[in-house]
């Protein structure tokens, strides 16, 4: 079966240039002993989730969030992946992600970028303020990692998936993730209190990205990989339906396909 696979990826690759442009690319980021030692670290975090909670997994419906939490930015932004259920979800088999998710920016047209969409400054996420969903401190963040250069490819030199991030405590032990963030941008500290709404960084293309984006979760220990994803709704937002129509959500999930916003910031 292995075989089956292997001869005709083999002849698309060097039949195919973009393929063969691609795979050499990214070579050297799965080659890359930090993205070993991450995929490593990923691993034993998703075996530990699987033993600590045993069969009562959070749930939307069973799960009683701590505190209230509003969407991570200003504007209209696009549900590119995440929702509540195994349809929606980011990644349902992995409990670190399960119900995380993946906003961009498009316009009417629906695409992400202006013109090719050859470098991070053409897609209009990039840059954009994203802010922290609920009162807090930050317990962690990093600045230093670069953008890739080259929208729709993985960085060969990326050092860390999540690339730039704020990773913030709130209320209860729950915690919010904000990553992929553009490098320089942070500007909150460890050990800072920060308010629901608060500015803490921008949008960028830093990590394991193919395109800016913002990847935002709620986890319940201060660790991407040994946290466990929590099902926490947001309050106070609007979903532009398939007609134009505005819909107010006191309290609910985004789910992929959407376009949101907060109330209070429109």
């Amino acid at each position: 079966m292995l075989l089956a696979w292997f001869v005709p990826w083999l002849a698309l690759l060097f039949l195919d240039r973009r393929e063969l442009y691609g795979t050499l690319i990214t070579l050297p980021t799965w080659l890359s002993p930090v993205v070993w030692a991450t995929s490593l670290a990923q691993m034993v975090g998703e075996t530990l989730n699987r033993l600590r909670p045993g069969k009562n997994l959070p749930t939307p419906a069973t799960y009683q969030p701590k505190g209230t939490y509003r969407l991570p930015f200003q504007g209209w932004w696009w549900v590119g992946n995440g929702g509540p259920d195994p349809e929606t979800s980011h990644s349902w088999e992995l409990l670190g992600q399960r119900f995380a998710y993946d906003f961009l920016i498009r316009d009417e047209e629906g695409k992400t970028h202006r013109g090719s969409g050859r470098r991070p400054e053409d897609y209009y996420a990039f840059g954009a303020p994203v802010c922290a969903p609920a009162d807090g401190v930050v317990v962690a963040v990093q600045n230093r990692h670069r953008d890739c250069p080259w929208p729709g490819l993985l960085d060969p030199l990326a050092w860390s998936i999540l690339g730039n991030y704020v990773l913030i405590r709130h209320e209860g032990g729950e915690y919010s993730l904000l990553a992929h963030l553009k490098r320089g941008s942070v500007r909150v500290r460890p050990g800072q209190w920060v308010r629901a709404g608060e500015v803490v960084g921008e949008c960028g293309n830093s990590g394991h990205s193919t395109e800016p984006h913002l990847h935002f979760q709620f986890l319940d220990r201060p660790n991407a990989f040994l946290g466990l994803s929590l099902p926490i709704p947001f309050s106070g937002f609007l979903r532009k339906k398939e007609d134009g129509a505005l819909e107010r959500v006191p309290l609910g999930f985004p789910v992929r396909g959407e376009e949101v916003a907060p109330w209070d910031s429109l």
